[in-house]
């Protein structure tokens, strides 16, 4: 019974730890239209705040690779859940400064648990890796859902912005109180020390998941960042694209969930990257030609959502079934974040930039194609190398 009950502790420490994970960075999409005009900052300035974010997760994912092969993982992942909480506070103090110097904290933190859960999860259940992978990145879509559902309703009642980021903060609270409740016995242990080697002759072979992790998170973070903005160009009122952005993240759980399990079974893991890539160019297409018709716009959000719960989903999976064994997939599940955020980092600032270049939000939606395309590419790559690791 007490084996049981530390099991469903463990679960819901996990559950609650990616539920708080997304929300300090997609309830920024949302805002930043007020952010830019309260603070006096260009397009390419607001949107660096989600590349900051990306530039975190790249420095930390060495930084999370060290501190995995040498710190308990409930102390890690707890003193992580604290700063990042800390951090989206600083954000909405000292204006500029403290949004900037926020940011920096927030990404510390969440670069971190980035690559700590996934291992967390492959090695405390390493039976059912495509469930709870598929769980781990639904419930990151859920903590998006929430955040772009509730941010704007929070500013309009709280009267401001900065209000509406320190309540969707206490998203952190219930994570901190299940991990203190869970007794260390319960988690995995391992009986030596796992040595962090991710160099290029070590990981190359590994380069194509570390491009489609950044495709993923390069698209991700664009999406997020700026779609709600395309929409309120195309006639969406502040209220109706957010409604639009809360729909793209409630399709995208059905493809989330069942994306891990799907891939656990198949042996061409590369026919995902295909079905993603399509469902979301399908959208951006759609996008690029709505206009101001609403029916068209929501035909465009369900494919985006599908295409993005599947897009999404594939390369933490493909985490999940990497290397021989736990120090291996360490170093895997360090190696691919560093690479895939480096590049994610260009993605908010770049389209902010096409924007202010052009004044039309056409040039940024083709970079979004072209990611989508290129995603496709690595994805079969990717795909193919775990296929012939697990023959």
């Amino acid at each position: 019974m007490k084996t049981k009950r530390n099991k469903i502790l463990v679960s819901l420490a996990v559950f609650f730890t990616a539920l708080m994970s997304r929300a300090p960075i997609s309830s920024i999409g949302q805002l930043v239209p007020f952010i830019q005009k309260d603070l006096a900052l260009s397009a390419a300035a607001a949107g660096s705040v989600t590349t900051i974010i990306s530039i975190m997760y790249a420095l930390m994912s060495p930084v999370g690779g060290f501190l995995t092969a040498r710190v308990n993982a409930k102390k890690l992942i707890y003193s992580c859940l604290l700063l990042s909480f800390a951090g989206t506070m600083a954000r909405t103090f000292l204006g500029s400064f403290g949004l900037f110097t926020g940011t920096i904290l927030a990404g510390l933190a969440l670069g971190i648990l980035n690559v700590q859960l996934p291992i967390f999860i492959r090695n405390q259940f390493p039976g059912r890796i495509g469930f709870y992978m598929g769980t781990y990145t639904a419930t990151m879509t859920l903590s998006n859902s929430i955040a772009f559902a509730s941010v704007i309703p929070l500013m309009d009642l709280s009267g401001s912005w900065q209000n509406a980021l320190r309540i969707l903060s206490l998203l952190a609270v219930p994570a901190l109180l299940v991990w203190i409740l869970i007794p260390r016995n319960s988690l995995y242990t391992s009986k030596s020390k796992a040595r962090l080697d991710i160099s290029w002759s070590k990981m190359r072979a590994h380069f194509p998941l570390g491009i489609l992790y950044g495709l993923q998170a390069l698209i991700f973070f664009s999406t997020t960042t700026w779609m709600p903005s395309i929409l309120m160009s195309q006639g969406r009122s502040g209220e109706e694209s957010a409604f639009l952005m809360v729909l793209l993240q409630l399709i995208s759980l059905p493809t989330n969930f069942t994306c891990g399990s799907i891939m656990q079974r198949s042996s061409r893991k590369w026919l995902m990257a295909l079905l993603a890539s399509g469902l979301f160019l399908s959208g951006l297409f759609l996008i690029l030609f709505a206009q101001e018709k609403l029916l068209l716009q929501i035909i465009a959000i369900i494919l985006l959502g599908l295409g993005n719960g599947f897009m999404f989903a594939m390369p933490f999976a493909l985490l999940g079934f990497s290397g021989k064994d736990r120090e291996e997939n360490m170093n895997i599940s360090t190696f691919v974040p560093f690479v895939g955020y480096t590049l994610a980092a260009i993605g908010p600032a770049a389209l902010g930039y096409l924007y202010d270049l052009t004044q039309a939000w056409t040039a940024p939606i083709i970079f979004m194609m072209v990611g989508s395309l290129a995603y496709l590419f690595f994805g079969k790559k990717a795909g193919d190398l775990v296929d012939a690791q697990l023959q």
